[in-house]
């Protein structure tokens, strides 16, 4: 007899997200909620300054070719091609540190996630 294969077109990653919810939600603890919009603030920042981070290069690599066009937020003192890519690792530092301000804040609300699902499965064990 074939085995019985589940694909993503199937729904079945809706349902499975359907089914882990209210572990990563958790309706009687306004803590872990928190901390789950707190990670995902923290996620978009960190998304946000990854992208932001090339740009940096960008102008160094102008600057060099002694590009006149050089954006106009920027002060002059930016426009040197060592302060940006000193600005492009700063950038990529708090990117990093964004990152595990995040796994910081969920890892709370993951051992909390996985401390439920054990004691249903003990507790569905021994049924």
């Amino acid at each position: 007899m074939a085995e019985k294969t589940v694909s993503a077109d199937s729904g079945s990653t809706f349902r499975t997200l359907r089914n882990l919810w209210p572990y990563m939600w958790p309706a009687d603890r306004a803590d872990l909620r928190a901390r789950v919009v707190w990670a995902t603030v923290l996620l978009v920042v960190a998304k946000l300054t990854l992208v932001a981070g090339p740009y940096f290069f960008k102008w160094a690599t102008d600057a060099l070719a002694g590009d006149s066009k050089s954006p106009p937020p920027l002060p002059a003192f930016l426009l040197a091609p060592v302060m940006l890519v000193v600005a492009y690792n700063a950038v990529r530092l708090v990117q990093l540190g964004f990152n595990q301000l995040r796994d910081a804040l969920f890892a709370r609300v993951g051992q909390h996630a996985v401390r439920r699902l054990a004691f249903r499965t003990f507790v569905h064990m021994h049924e």
